[in-house]
């Protein structure tokens, strides 16, 4: 594998924005931390545009759900059913909108913050409108590191010739499985007090609005390996670290020293593997921002969450399984 200066400015950027971003929540002790990581790993992983005004186009449909989704849990807090079902609404005008490919991975944040405020207002004592404060300082935070650390490491990339993105149409049946397994899956966690198997539903939200049978099942394969095996990453961190947490420059190398080494093999990378690469940054940072403290590593908790994590794709992939068995069985009309 050669590596080009584009190469590692790429991954340096990408490592440091993320590295940073999370040592930032950890340090000024925000309530919820985990949006440092969120935020900008989405950011440099799936941005495209990194222009000031690209940034906020990303990250201002994703706030403007969430703080939606905190009216809705304040007006409504006394009757579920109300919330769950203008979280249905909202989910079918999501999907309604993503009819390419663009549409498609921009939907996935907004629907997922919006999840995320329903159910810890529901479950939770937080201080929700805090949380909708920290979601935009984490949001300003990381467009400011994000652009400080492009300026310091630019790449270089010829302009190709923009093509017209291929559209698809969204039918009744695919807005029809979107509602079905996000609304089941909501339901769930409102009835159900499961905080940490809220994280789940990044990869239902990911297969519930796919536009084909072939690519939900490619996004169920593809989600297990990086999703569980993001976990499997950061129980190793995890034990690295065990007992030195709390040295911040040596808590800071080995985070850095990782998230670079999969942002190297992202940058190299193309098509499905560049995917790959990229989720699986995401999975690793996540569980290592939610769980590890200074005094406590929590390696039960990320244990759970691996375990939460396979059990979610393997309820998606027997939905697929017994979707099969239904379509053989059916009659035939000749």
């Amino acid at each position: 594998m050669r590596l080009n200066k584009n190469d590692i400015n790429g991954a340096l950027r990408i490592a440091l924005t993320i590295t940073v971003c999370m040592l930032i929540g950890k340090l000024a002790h925000f309530n919820s931390p985990v949006y440092f990581a969120l935020y900008p790993t989405i950011l440099m992983t799936k941005g495209r545009q990194f222009s000031w005004s690209g940034i906020a186009r990303m990250f201002f449909p994703t706030f403007i759900a969430a703080s939606t989704a905190l009216i809705v849990s304040n007006l409504f807090y006394n009757h579920p059913f109300i919330i769950w079902t203008i979280s249905l609404f909202f989910f079918d005008f999501m999907r309604r909108r993503a009819n390419t490919q663009a549409k498609l991975n921009q939907l996935l944040m907004p629907t997922f913050n919006w999840i995320l405020i329903i159910i810890f207002a529901q479950h939770t004592d937080m201080n929700m409108p805090m949380r909708i404060h920290e979601i935009l300082l984490a949001m300003l935070i990381t467009a400011v590191v994000a652009k400080t650390m492009i300026w310091l490491f630019p790449v270089t990339k010829k302009k190709q010739p923009l093509t017209p993105m291929p559209t698809f149409t969204i039918g009744y049946k695919h807005r029809f499985v979107t509602l079905v397994l996000l609304g089941m899956s909501v339901a769930f966690l409102m009835v159900v007090n499961l905080i940490s198997a809220t994280f789940c539903l990044v990869p239902v939200i990911a297969a519930a609005t796919q536009i084909n049978r072939t690519n939900y099942i490619k996004t169920i394969k593809l989600r297990f390996i990086t999703q569980v095996g993001g976990c499997m990453v950061a129980l190793i961190f995890s034990i690295i670290m065990m007992g030195h947490q709390d040295i911040i420059p040596y808590y800071a190398f080995i985070l850095g020293g990782l998230i670079f080494t999969l942002a190297i093999m992202m940058s190299t990378s193309k098509g499905p593997e560049q995917n790959i690469h990229a989720d699986a940054i995401l999975a690793t940072a996540l569980p290592i921002q939610l769980y590890i403290g200074s005094n406590s590593l929590n390696l039960e908790s990320t244990f759970l969450r691996g375990w939460e994590l396979a059990v979610t794709l393997g309820i998606l992939y027997l939905i697929h399984l017994l979707s099969l068995m239904r379509e053989c069985n059916a009659p035939s009309n000749d």
